[in-house]
């Protein structure tokens, strides 16, 4: 089950990596993530993620909620 969980989560943020766009998800303790892509590894089913305010953070994919991958948008002020 958690295998499954990385391997669609990797599918669909493979998309957002191939693309360069920034993303925004949740974890499954609900904190959420902004930022770009840097490594995306379907072996270890983990990525690094150069988030806006925290900087380079490593994250296992079965950690992500796979709902709550969507495109980042940019608060326009």
């Amino acid at each position: 089950m958690i295998n499954e969980i990385g391997q669609k989560n990797y599918r669909i943020l493979s998309y957002y990596f191939e693309n360069k766009i920034k993303i925004h998800f949740k974890d499954l303790d609900n904190i959420f993530y902004n930022g770009f892509i840097l490594d995306l590894n379907a072996r270890k089913l983990t990525l690094v993620l150069k988030e806006r305010i925290k900087g380079e953070i490593p994250l296992l994919l079965e950690h992500i909620k796979t709902d709550s991958i969507v495109a980042f948008k940019e608060e326009v002020e």
